[in-house]
């Protein structure tokens, strides 16, 4: 058995699905794609700034000859199931986020992977990633035969579709590479129609200030017009995935680590992320993928999806948060969807917002879904508060 096989037999034993092995050769298409990117505006958040770095094995490990692609499937049998209706409407979360945070899991396994190549290679030396780290996972996965581009930018795995985690592995062994995969998208634009927001601009080309989950995971205040498209959508979308043909008939792998979470399930409940203390967001959250961003990240969203539902059973929530919450985010965030809900006692919430509300941007949330609301109802402005009587005679009393 060659060492090649060796290495994707003992990948499969560990708990990845699928491996290949490439160059480790630098990628100039990607680097092309990211700098014309970078110069629109569309360079993805939360990435190394350096392109150069991303782009080439030998700035990660200079004595790097082969790189091993490795993939693991997260699609499990079960549906997203969010609810609009009912005393506790519920979100979405992208299916990555279902489950135990993958990417602890992922670098644990190609450690294992590493471990072995060490008992039978002299002088062993490799570096690993996962997600997180400079490479462009799935530009690598590419190059090494592992996958093909969808148009939404995803990789696609023969087999599995796009559900896959992706890692790799660059090392000094000299391996022999992989052919690519022949495969592509033909005709197919149903992700291109899809898209909530109209972030796939054209093929392959992902503007992130308009993805759905770029947006459940930037910092700061979501663009109001944007707001409506998140729909239920707490942290990520798979709209452009789940509408794929590909997608349609993928493994389902059902590997237990991946299985939503009893404290989350995949349609948690939006009154209590809104509300959930300190404590509680790390007992739900803290084992997934999605507690990256903080509590504040989701309890934004999560109002901004109360909004969406419309459902007059969030506004209890919904007024305590934009009175009391301490973070401004989450009181602008809550004011706008009780605006979108609407309603007397959404009304009577904000204006007792009104008063007590120092930050300027929360107020003018505050005063915009005011104006929503009356514009809705047809209801005048209240009158100003009375001016309190000055303690000094008047200038020429």
């Amino acid at each position: 058995m060659s060492l090649e096989t060796e290495i994707k037999t003992f990948a499969r034993e560990v708990g990845f699905d699928v491996a290949a092995i490439g160059r480790a050769d630098p990628y100039l298409r990607a680097r092309r794609v990211l700098e014309s990117r970078r110069t629109k505006g569309h360079y993805p958040a939360f990435t190394e700034p350096d392109i150069a770095l991303r782009c080439d094995p030998k700035r990660l490990l200079p004595s790097a000859r082969s790189v091993i692609a490795l993939g693991v499937s997260y699609r499990t049998a079960h549906r997203p199931r969010a609810t609009r209706a009912g005393r506790d409407p519920k979100g979405q979360l992208s299916r990555y986020a279902w489950g135990q945070d993958y990417h602890p899991i992922v670098r644990s396994r190609m450690q294992s992977v590493i471990e072995f190549l060490e008992r039978r290679v002299p002088d062993l030396e490799a570096q690993a990633f996962v997600d997180t780290g400079p490479p462009v996972d799935r530009e690598v996965a590419a190059e090494a035969g592992l996958g093909w581009y969808g148009k939404n930018a995803c990789l696609y795995v023969p087999g599995y579709g796009s559900w896959v985690f992706l890692g790799e592995i660059f090392t000094n062994v000299e391996l022999r590479p992989d052919p690519p995969v022949s495969l592509d998208c033909g005709d197919c634009n149903r992700c291109i129609r899809a898209c909530p927001t109209g972030a796939i601009i054209e093929p392959f080309h992902v503007d992130p200030n308009r993805c759905v989950s770029h947006l459940t995971q930037m910092g700061g205040s979501i663009p109001k017009e944007l707001r409506p498209a998140m729909g239920l959508k707490v942290f990520g979308c798979d709209v452009c995935q789940e509408v794929c043909p590909w997608n349609r008939d993928a493994i389902v792998a059902d590997r237990p680590e991946f299985q939503p979470l009893p404290e989350v399930g995949t349609a948690p409940s939006l009154i209590g992320m809104l509300t959930m203390s300190k404590g509680e967001f790390q007992r739900r959250f803290g084992p997934t993928a999605a507690a990256w961003r903080g509590k504040k990240t989701l309890q934004r969203n999560a109002a901004i999806a109360l909004g969406n539902s419309r459902n007059p059973a969030a506004v209890p929530a919904l007024a305590k948060a934009v009175c009391t919450d301490p973070k401004p985010v989450v009181r602008g965030s809550a004011a706008w969807a009780l605006g979108r809900i609407g309603g007397n006692e959404a009304y009577a919430a904000l204006l007792q917002a009104r008063e007590r509300e120092t930050d300027p941007g929360v107020l003018q949330e505050i005063e915009d879904a005011l104006q929503q609301i009356r514009h809705a109802t047809n209801t005048p402005a209240p009158p100003p508060p009375p001016e309190a009587p000055s303690p000094l005679p008047r200038a020429g009393g």
